[in-house]
C-alpha cells in the first residue's frame, strides 16, 4: 500500500497532463491535433487508475467553470467526444491491421 507521500508524488507527476486536459476540455472546439491529444490522454487514463481519478475530478471542475451549459448540452458534448475517440480507435486499429 503506497504511503501518502508516495500517492501525492504520483498525483503530482500527472499535474501537467491534467492541466493540459483541462485546457483542451475548456476549448469551444478541438482541431485535429487537439482531438488526437485528448484521445491520447483518455487512453492513458484508461490504463492508469490514478490518472483516471484525476481526470474525473478535472471533468467536474471543467463543468463548474461552464455554468451556462445544461446537463443535456454536456451529455451531447460527451457523446461527440466519445464518437471522436471511437473514430480514432478504429483508425488506429485499421492502421495496425494494415501493417
Amino acid at each position: 500500500m503506497p504511503t501518502s507521500d508516495e500517492w501525492l508524488g504520483s498525483a503530482l507527476a500527472y499535474r501537467s497532463v491534467v492541466y493540459e486536459y483541462c485546457q483542451l476540455a475548456l476549448r469551444p472546439s478541438l482541431d485535429g491535433a487537439g482531438a488526437d491529444r485528448m484521445g491520447e490522454i483518455l487512453r492513458r487514463a484508461e490504463a492508469e487508475p490514478l490518472l483516471n481519478l484525476l481526470i474525473d475530478a478535472a471533468d467536474d471542475l471543467v463543468a463548474r467553470q461552464q455554468p451556462c451549459l445544461s446537463e443535456q448540452h454536456l451529455h451531447q458534448q460527451q457523446q461527440r467526444l466519445r464518437g471522436a475517440i471511437d473514430t480514432l480507435w478504429v483508425n488506429e486499429l485499421l492502421a495496425t491491421c494494415g501493417r
